[in-house]
């Protein structure tokens, strides 16, 4: 077992969309004799990206009942969970031990300790690759769900599928699997008996899988009545309950903290906004149309200008955000609560939303401004903006919070989005232009504060956008934006 095979003389090269397992049994004399073993490639569109990228002809010899022990022990988290078990930004899951070793140098050593069992127990459901017991050195085969798409995480590089197909394939190739085992040797009906149950969990295990809360808390909430247990596997799998979402975004935070977001978005309606549902498919379409292999930033940016278009702003123009997204149908609550942690959520379901809530309580929200004209409280709904047109394949729960569980490239493109919309980078470089070019600090320091003024953002954007606006014209005064504000 372990062997990399050569099957270039007997194999065609499928054309197929998505995810695939090819596994081929052997055939003849052998068969009878390991009727286990099998040889599996993985390929995504068509393109194989293990065990060897770019071999369609190498396959690995593999124990089929290990793999199917696999799928029957780990088909929760596998289907369901959709969050990193240590509070790290890695975008990709290949990426995310590096990235939690680099935390673990900061912090206690029980910290680190207790982490790493976390994580260790996140590998082990997440990459195939842990499967196969003797095999050693495999490369990593991660799958973890996104939303509506899954994410196949290999040494041949990040790719994103969609995430019902994904599960059809899964399910497809266990009941291969299965099919083969029950034909071969009856000592295989345990496990293909739980295979075919591999659903029947218990309610509350589902929501903490779903949720990334443990299955205390979960159970907590529910008593609470704040979050509603699944009626089966399927309901959890919809991932369409806007409650659920957002405790899975808050679920880094203390229990207390997560259960006061989720009674503050109970409070709020349900609401018609026929306004956003348009704009939000049209932008929608324009993206997936045009730019959908753009990255996420370029995608906020290119979004943003769309919508300045729509609603006819000049370059140097600035945007009434809170007035454009009345008129469009959404509700806005502007007050102080705790956890102060909280800056600002968006929340669009079947029972609450669309609703942009911003916290009043914290840095930069005291400045004694009428909170829709607050600097800091205008870049924070702008962001919220882009989380409500963009993100809406399911029941949406933005929650910005310290360790938010929101996708990176989620909160790039929504960050983008609000520079552009609120500071678009043609205007910065024209109020640059109009200035005189400045490339020394003084100047730099009053264009900043114009461009405050102007577009009614923070320093933090105000510079930000200076600095990608000269990027583009091959000016390079980043060193001199980081002392008027390093943390842009």
């Amino acid at each position: 077992m372990g062997r990399l095979l050569d099957n270039k003389a007997r194999r065609k090269v499928l054309n197929v969309t998505g995810l695939q397992f090819r596994l081929e049994f052997p055939k003849g004399r052998g068969a009878a004799r390991t009727p286990n073993l099998a040889a599996l490639t993985v390929l995504v569109n068509g393109e194989t990206v293990w065990p060897v990228a770019h071999a369609p002809d190498v396959s690995i010899e593999i124990p089929a009942d290990d793999l199917l022990s696999h799928l029957v022990e780990f088909w929760a988290p596998l289907t369901l969970r959709q969050t990193y078990p240590v509070p790290v930004a890695a975008t990709r899951p290949i990426d995310l031990r590096a990235t939690a070793e680099r935390r673990w140098d900061a912090q206690p050593a029980e910290t680190a300790e207790r982490e790493d069992a976390a994580l260790c127990r996140f590998e082990e459901a997440h990459d195939l690759s842990h499967a196969f017991s003797g095999h050693f050195n495999l490369s990593p085969l991660f799958l973890l769900r996104r939303g509506d798409k899954m994410v196949v995480d290999t040494s041949a590089g990040f790719r994103l599928v969609d995430y019902d197909a994904a599960v059809r394939e899964l399910t497809r190739l266990g009941d291969e699997i299965a099919e083969r085992l029950e034909k071969q040797n009856e000592r295989w009906s345990k496990l293909v008996g739980l295979w075919r149950q591999r659903e029947a969990k218990d309610p509350l295990t589902l929501l903490a899988w779903a949720t990334g809360l443990t299955r205390q808390v979960a159970e907590r909430l529910t008593h609470e009545g704040i979050l509603s247990a699944p009626a089966s596997f399927a309901d959890i799998a919809n991932d369409d309950d806007e409650m659920r979402i957002a405790a899975r975004m808050a679920a880094a935070l203390p229990p207390d903290q997560i259960g006061a977001i989720l009674r503050l978005i109970a409070e709020f309606p349900k609401l018609q906004a026929p306004g956003l549902d348009a704009l939000a498919g049209e932008v929608s379409q324009f993206i997936a149309v045009r730019y959908a292999n753009r990255r996420a930033h370029e995608q906020g940016e290119l979004a943003a200008r769309r919508v300045r278009e729509r609603l006819g702003l000049g370059a140097l123009e600035a945007c009434d955000i809170a007035a454009e997204l009345e008129r469009l149908g959404v509700g806005l609550d502007f007050r102080p609560v705790e956890p102060a942690g909280l800056r600002a959520l968006a929340i669009d379901g079947r029972w609450h939303g669309p609703i942009a809530f911003i916290n009043m309580r914290g840095a930069g929200r005291n400045s004694g401004k009428e909170p829709r004209s607050n600097w800091s409280a205008r870049v924070d709904l702008a962001h919220e903006f882009g989380h409500l047109l963009l993100d809406r394949g399911h029941a949406l729960g933005a929650v910005e919070v310290l360790n938010s569980r929101m996708p990176a490239e989620i909160e790039q493109r929504a960050k983008s989005f609000a520079g552009e919309l609120l500071a678009p980078s043609e205007g910065v470089a024209a109020a640059w232009r109009e200035a005189g070019s400045p490339r020394t600090l003084a100047p730099l320091l009053t264009l900043t504060r114009d461009l405050q003024n102007t577009f009614g953002v923070t320093k933090a954007v105000a510079t930000w956008k200076l600095q990608h606006a000269t990027e583009r014209i091959d000016v390079d005064i980043s060193r001199l934006l980081d002392q008027i504000e390093p943390m842009r």
